[in-house]
């Protein structure tokens, strides 16, 4: 029996391991392009319990709904704006910023840094 107890405790803490990090939120994204410059966006987002994403961009490239996906700590969004696909991808960090890097096709590529307003 404590077999068993031990078994079904450790199979819980490995899924907590594995679940998704939550991104949900009311976001201010400092971009960094070089060559470019900088600029800030509004970026809300909204993550469902399968790691699937749906947000809304707001910022120098106009406003557009976006989905994604986050897997572990990672996570990544494509919009579409005037220039084309721009996709965002990144990591949640220990202190509950994001940062990670936007391709922005033949644009470039840029990194960004998130806090919560």
């Amino acid at each position: 029996m404590l077999k068993k107890v031990v078994m079904i405790a450790g199979s819980a803490m490995l899924f907590s391991q594995m679940a998704f990090a939550d991104v949900s939120g009311d976001w201010n994204f400092a971009v960094e392009i070089p060559g470019a410059g900088s600029g800030n966006a509004g970026v809300v987002m909204q993550q469902a319990a399968d790691g699937s994403i749906t947000g809304k961009y707001s910022g120098q490239l106009g406003n557009s709904d976006f989905t994604g996906k986050a897997d572990g700590n990672a996570f990544e969004f494509t919009l579409a704006s005037q220039m084309g696909a721009i996709k965002y991808a990144g990591e949640l960090q220990a202190d509950g910023t994001l940062k990670g890097t936007l391709n922005l096709g033949d644009m470039g590529q840029g990194n960004f840094t998130a806090t919560k307003k």
